[in-house]
C-alpha cells in the first residue's frame, strides 16, 4: 500500500489524490455545467430548449446505464490496472469533447449525440475510477479517505459554480467560450489518471 500522502492529515495516498483530482475536473465540472446548460441552449433552441435538454438527459443516462455492466465485466477480466487507467482516461476525453464542440452545435440531433458520448464516457469513467479508488483505499482510513475526497469535490464545485455564474452573465459569446474551455479541462483531467502510471508500489500492477 502506498504511503499515506497527507495534506494536513486528510488521509489521501498519492493514487487517491490523483483520482480525486481527476473527478474534480470531470464530474465536478460536469455537475456545474449541467446547472447552466439550459440557459446557454435557450439562445440556440428558444422555446424548445426544455424539451431538448430533457431528451439530452435521457440520452446521457441511457448510454451511462447501458454500458456500465459490459464495461464492468471487461474491467473485472483485466489482470492489471493499466487497462483500468487507460479506460478511465478515455472516458474523461469522451466526457469533455462534446462540450468543446457545443458552441458550434446547431441542431438538437447533434446535441443528443453529444450527450450520448458524454454518457458513454461517464460509464467508462465511473466503473474504472471506482475500481481503482476501492483498490487503493488505505486500510483503517477508508472513511477519512472518502470524506476527504467528497470535501475536496464540494469545495471545488463551490468555486466552479461561482465562476460559472459570473461568466454566464457576461454574454452568449463569453458563455460559449467558457463551455468549450470547461470541455478542454475535462479532457485534460485524463492527465491525473495517467499520473497513476508513474506511481510505484500501486495495487494491481504486474
Amino acid at each position: 500500500m502506498s504511503k499515506i500522502f497527507n495534506i494536513k492529515n486528510i488521509g489521501l495516498n498519492k493514487i487517491l489524490w490523483f483520482l480525486t483530482m481527476s473527478d474534480v475536473f470531470t464530474w465536478g465540472l460536469y455537475i456545474v455545467i449541467t446547472s447552466f446548460i439550459g440557459i446557454y441552449l435557450s439562445t440556440k433552441f428558444g422555446d424548445s430548449t426544455l424539451e431538448i435538454v430533457g431528451i439530452g438527459v435521457a440520452c446521457f443516462n441511457f448510454a451511462k446505464g447501458f454500458f456500465q455492466i459490459p464495461i464492468g465485466y471487461v474491467a473485472d477480466k483485466l489482470k492489471t490496472d493499466k487497462d483500468d487507467i487507460m479506460f478511465l482516461s478515455l472516458g474523461n476525453v469522451l466526457m469533455g469533447l462534446p462540450y468543446v464542440l457545443l458552441p458550434i452545435i446547431t441542431t438538437p440531433i447533434l446535441y443528443y449525440i453529444g450527450m450520448f458520448l458524454v454518457g458513454l464516457g461517464g460509464a467508462l469513467n465511473i466503473v474504472n475510477w471506482r475500481k481503482l479508488f476501492a483498490k487503493h483505499l488505505p486500510k483503517g482510513h477508508e472513511g477519512m479517505s472518502y470524506a476527504a475526497y467528497d470535501t475536496i469535490m464540494s469545495l471545488c464545485m463551490i468555486l466552479f459554480g461561482l465562476l460559472m455564474g459570473f461568466i454566464s452573465s457576461l454574454g452568449e459569446d463569453v458563455f460559449g467560450a467558457a463551455i468549450s474551455l470547461i470541455g478542454i479541462f475535462i479532457i485534460f483531467s485524463s492527465f491525473w489518471a495517467l499520473m497513476i502510471f508513474f506511481t510505484k508500489k500501486r495495487n494491481g500492477t504486474l
